[in-house]
């Protein structure tokens, strides 16, 4: 499923517990900084086949809106 495998990504960048990451987490609480949003970015486009418009990227603040931004980008 889409959470599991964005926790998995998130957790590999920056090594966080994995039970930290839940839908309402900012990412910049789980250690997420702009490099390490650059590298997530990255690997959630190369793990689903997607890509993410830069315009977007900034409008990422929680796990919440990575799960929306893949449903938009599935359509």
């Amino acid at each position: 499923m889409s959470f599991e495998k964005i926790v998995d990504i998130i957790v590999d960048t920056v090594h966080c517990k994995p039970e930290d990451v839940k839908p309402e987490s900012e990412l910049a609480a789980l250690g997420v900084g702009s490099l390490e949003a650059i590298t997530v970015i990255f690997e959630l486009e190369e793990a689903f086949d997607i890509e993410i418009p830069n315009e977007v990227i900034p409008s990422i603040v929680t796990v919440n809106d990575i799960l929306t931004r893949l449903e938009e980008a599935r359509q």
